[in-house]
């Protein structure tokens, strides 16, 4: 099962993490964070919508309780390694992010935010960036019991409001979520979600 590093900027996405973690749940890959990557992703939320710290705690230890191994320590000097080979600010700021990849040792960092990984340090580490649709689409051609039965746990998961197949693929076609290939792969599918 591949490890996969989860940026902050994907975490930022509520109903996007849960699917994630319905996937992870069902073994499809392992999620890998750190706590630079945590504070991230609570920070920007907290500062964005006003989202009191403390839910944003609680919801990052309900992930720490469900994925005890997903927590990584990066070290300091690969850290200060890796920011040394970036080349723009955008990339330092996010060097942790490989770090974490490092410490991990995962090939795979799951973001938004592609140009902020350059290219090279990632060759030198042997990792890649994937966008969120891109690695669920990849997962579904590989594995689409398991996309198909987190699929399933993550619509019976949300119930305020409760999800018809149709409007649970609408919304994950839908930029709350933003898997639209996933969801156009599911729809042949619907009734087993």
């Amino acid at each position: 099962m591949a490890l996969v590093v989860i940026d902050a900027c994907v975490l930022f996405q509520g109903k996007l993490t849960d699917f994630l973690l319905c996937l992870a749940e069902a073994n499809a890959f392992e999620p890998v964070w750190s706590d630079a990557i945590h504070e991230e992703w609570t920070g920007n939320l907290h500062a964005r919508y006003g989202i009191p710290l403390s839910a944003l705690q609680h919801r990052r230890r309900e992930m720490e309780r469900a994925f005890p191994a997903a927590n990584c320590a990066t070290d300091p000097a690969e850290l200060a390694r890796i920011t040394a080979l970036c080349s723009t600010a955008a990339q330092r700021k996010d060097a942790h992010v490989i770090a974490t990849g490092v410490a991990a040792q995962a090939a795979v960092i799951l973001t938004h935010n592609i140009p902020d990984f350059a290219a090279t340090v990632l060759d030198h580490y042997g990792m890649s960036t994937v966008r969120p649709d891109a690695f669920c689409q990849s997962l579904f051609q590989t594995s689409p019991a398991l996309v198909l039965a987190a699929a399933k746990a993550h619509r019976a998961s949300m119930t305020r409001p409760a999800y018809s197949p149709d409007g649970y693929l609408a919304l994950l076609a839908g930029p709350k979520v933003g898997l639209p290939a996933v969801a156009g792969a599911l729809a042949a599918h619907k009734h087993r979600i």
